[in-house]
C-alpha cells in the first residue's frame, strides 16, 4: 500500500486555485476539478493551514535525494519525467494553522522543518509554495512513498537535527529564510512587538480602528522587512490580513497589558511602574556584581 489513497485526505483545500501552466494565471474550481484535470494546484488551504511540506529541488535525481541521506522517506515525488527534477513532499499527521496566534511553536518548528528540506535537499530558495504539481497528472511522474508517511513535525525535525541541518530556533529572519513559513513567523514577530506597545493608544477606541491600525502596520513590515529579507518574496494579501487580524485580537484580549478596562492614561502609569522596578532591579545587581570585583581586586574575598 502506498500514500497514494491518503492523499486526497492529506490535501485540505476546498477550492484551490490551480492553473494549467507554470506563469500562467490561477484561478479556484472544484477539490475533484482540480485533482482530475489540473496539472498545477495549489497545495495547501488559503496559506491558513498547512499540511504539506513542499521542497522544489531543480536539480536532477529529486528521487533519490531524500533516501541518500537518510531523510524519512517523502510521502511522494511529484517528477519531471525528463529532467528528474520535482517536488519532494511530506504530509503532516496534524496540519498546523498558521494564524493561531495563540499557538506559535508549532508555526515556528515547521519554518525550521521547511527551511533544514531546501536547505538538504537542494530547495529553490525563491519556490513560494503557492502552487504545486499535481501528483495525479499524467504530465507528472509520481512516486508514491509508503502509506505510513505521515509525519509529526518532530519526527523531521529530529531527523534534519541528526544530519546537523535544522536551523537555530533564535532570530527567525536570519535562520528561516528560505522557508516560506518563515516569513509568517517574522511578520507575526515584528507586528506583536509593535502591537503590544501600540494598543495603548486604542484602549477607548473602537476595535475597528485597532484592527485597522494593526493591519496597516503588518502590511508596511510585509512591504519591506519581509520583502527584502526573504528569499521567497512577501506574503499575499490574504496571508497579511488573517495574521494581522488575529494578533490584533490577540493582543486585545490576552497580551499582558494591564485591565481591558484601563484607560490610555492609567495604563501608561502602569506600565512606567512597571520599567521604574525592572530598571532598579537591573541597577541593584550591577552594583553586587561590581561590589564583588571590587573586593577581589582588594584581595578580601
Amino acid at each position: 500500500m502506498t500514500f497514494e489513497t491518503l492523499f486526497p485526505d492529506s490535501w485540505l483545500p476546498e477550492r484551490p486555485r490551480v492553473t494549467d501552466r507554470k506563469g500562467n494565471p490561477t484561478w479556484r474550481v472544484s477539490r475533484d476539478t482540480a485533482l482530475g484535470t489540473m496539472p498545477y494546484i495549489e497545495p495547501n488551504a488559503s496559506h491558513v493551514l498547512q499540511s504539506l511540506v513542499i521542497t522544489d529541488r531543480d536539480l536532477i535525481d529529486s528521487d533519490r535525494i531524500a533516501d541518500n541521506l537518510g531523510l524519512p522517506h517523502p510521502s511522494y515525488v511529484a517528477l519531471n519525467p525528463h529532467t528528474t527534477t520535482g517536488h519532494i513532499v511530506y504530509a503532516l499527521k496534524d496540519p498546523v494553522c498558521l494564524t493561531d496566534a495563540a499557538r506559535r511553536p508549532p508555526v515556528n518548528l515547521l519554518a525550521r522543518v521547511e527551511h533544514g528540506l531546501s536547505d538538504v535537499l537542494g530547495g529553490d530558495p525563491g519556490y513560494g509554495g503557492s502552487l504545486t504539481k499535481n501528483p495525479f497528472h499524467v504530465s507528472h511522474a509520481t512516486l508514491w512513498g509508503p502509506q505510513d508517511a505521515l509525519y509529526g513535525l518532530r519526527d523531521l525535525a529530529k531527523a534534519l537535527d541528526d544530519l546537523g541541518a535544522l536551523p537555530n530556533a533564535r532570530n527567525p529572519r536570519k535562520h528561516v529564510q528560505r522557508s516560506a513559513v518563515g516569513r509568517n513567523v517574522a511578520l507575526f514577530d515584528e507586528t506583536r512587538q509593535w502591537a503590544y506597545r501600540g494598543i495603548r493608544k486604542y484602549w477607548d477606541a473602537p476595535a475597528a480602528d485597532w484592527n485597522r491600525a494593526v493591519y496597516a502596520r503588518a502590511t508596511l513590515i510585509n512591504e519591506t522587512i519581509i520583502a527584502n529579507e526573504f528569499s521567497t518574496g512577501p506574503l499575499s494579501y490574504t496571508e497579511v490580513v488573517y495574521l494581522a487580524r488575529s494578533i490584533a485580537t490577540w493582543v486585545r484580549n490576552r497580551a499582558d497589558l494591564g485591565p481591558r478596562a484601563q484607560t490610555t492614561a492609567e495604563y501608561d502609569a502602569t506600565f512606567h511602574t512597571i520599567q521604574t522596578a525592572r530598571s532598579a532591579k537591573a541597577a541593584a545587581k550591577r552594583a553586587a556584581v561590581a561590589e564583588v570585583r571590587r573586593l577581589a581586586m582588594l584581595g578580601e574575598l
